[in-house]
């Protein structure tokens, strides 16, 4: 498969992801606050590098890449790339490359995976948590939350090494747009 028709495919389903997942939060009342950035404040988010193929080939096509490329070879930060933070201390903030997010922050938030035993599992972050508590007439039935292996795996069956070499996301992006670039200027040449 051609690299932009992999970004294509990987889009659509990124999209899919978005629509089940937001939509399960919208069913359930237990939405992201507005401007909520505490999840991309933790040094621990990762994503195969592929995942960022649909935003690799849109910082392409709008003449950021080298930019974004340059960044992410010098970023020292414990928070993600693409966080514009408004208030750390508050953990708000937004993503300037929301519409091509990976796969964990379209699924992040209120998801589910087969644990132990094939026991459902409930992820729930923090803050979501509280909203929950907040609201005891906030019913939610485990089996009904979107699952993020199942999910997942969908994703991986565009590709079974999709999901290969998962790392923190300014890596992830830095080596995909190295090998763009370099494959655009080789093209070029021809």
């Amino acid at each position: 498969m051609h690299n932009r028709e992999l970004s294509k495919a990987i889009s659509e389903k990124l999209s899919e992801v978005s629509d089940v997942f937001g939509h399960f939060q919208q069913k359930t009342g237990l939405t992201c606050p507005t401007g909520c950035g505490k999840c991309c404040l933790k040094a621990d988010i990762s994503c195969s590098p592929y995942e960022l193929l649909p935003m690799a080939f849109n910082l392409i096509d709008t003449g950021r890449a080298e930019e974004v490329l340059e960044n992410a070879r010098l970023y020292k930060e414990n928070i993600c790339l693409f966080l514009k933070v408004n208030d750390q201390s508050q953990g708000t903030g937004s993503c300037s490359e929301y519409e091509h997010r990976p796969f964990i922050c379209r699924a992040f938030g209120l998801s589910a995976r087969r644990g132990k035993h094939e026991i459902i599992e409930r992820l729930i972050c923090k803050t979501l948590s509280e909203i929950e508590i907040s609201k005891p007439h906030i019913k939610i039935v485990d089996e009904e939350i979107p699952q993020i292996d199942l999910w997942k795996k969908r994703l991986e069956s565009i590709d079974p090494h999709l999901l290969e070499n998962e790392l923190p996301i300014h890596q992830g992006i830095a080596i995909l747009l190295e090998r763009l670039l370099l494959w655009k200027k080789l093209s070029e040449q021809t």
